[in-house]
């Protein structure tokens, strides 16, 4: 099997390459994708609004939060 290597964009869900590629009708391909913009670990900012929240509650007085039954209730 041939190897071909190119750069392509994902956009609306469709890869594009980069390049004109040359196959013939009903060829059998290997794809392999590697990209380097995708983290293995999604996690939120350590200085964001959300580590602020988490490090510093907000204190609301008369406030009950919600049991699991009654949030799924609402669900």
């Amino acid at each position: 099997m041939k190897k071909q290597s190119f750069d392509a964009i994902f956009e609306n869900g469709v890869l594009r390459p980069l390049i004109n590629l040359k196959f013939t009708e009903g060829q059998t391909v290997k794809i392999i994708i590697q990209s380097d913009n995708i983290s293995s670990k999604k996690c939120f900012p350590k200085t964001g609004i959300i580590a602020q929240l988490t490090a510093n509650p907000l204190v609301i007085s008369d406030f009950k939060p919600l049991t699991r039954e009654e949030a799924n209730e609402r669900w």
